[in-house]
């Protein structure tokens, strides 16, 4: 997997939303790439937007360099590992919840964005969603 230089967890977090945006349902809306830069924002409110774009670039350009489902999902797989070790319990359920918000955005919660949040809920060792 190539990583950004002087990877933070923002990228990380950058990297999982938009692999779940984007692997979901195949594309990734301009309003969906917004409202990813406004979730990043409220992980680090003093951040200043350039700083969010850039960190999103990045995490782009991470998630551009897997060609293939299978490695996505193992990318996928290890990130969802490092933000359990590294996120608080109450991180974590932001993080499903900032999820779960991303899905309800375009007003239809589909199979995969399911599937992908319980894949994150799993790997947190979270129950799985009802």
């Amino acid at each position: 997997m190539s990583v950004p230089e002087n990877m933070s967890a923002l990228h990380i977090l950058g990297f999982l939303y938009l692999s779940f945006t984007h692997s979901t349902d195949g594309a990734l809306s301009e309003s969906e790439i917004v409202k990813i830069a406004d979730i990043l924002q409220k992980w680090v409110p003093s951040a200043p937007r350039e700083g969010i774009a850039k960190v999103m670039s990045e995490a782009a350009g991470w998630y551009n360099t897997l060609d293939t489902d299978d490695a996505r999902r193992d990318a996928v797989r290890e990130t969802a590992g490092m933000l359990r070790e590294g996120l608080s319990d109450k991180q974590r359920a932001h993080l499903l919840l900032s999820l779960i918000e991303l899905a309800r955005a375009d007003g239809t919660v589909t199979a995969e964005e399911e599937d992908f949040i319980n894949f994150v809920k799993s790997t947190f060792e979270v129950g799985a969603a009802s």
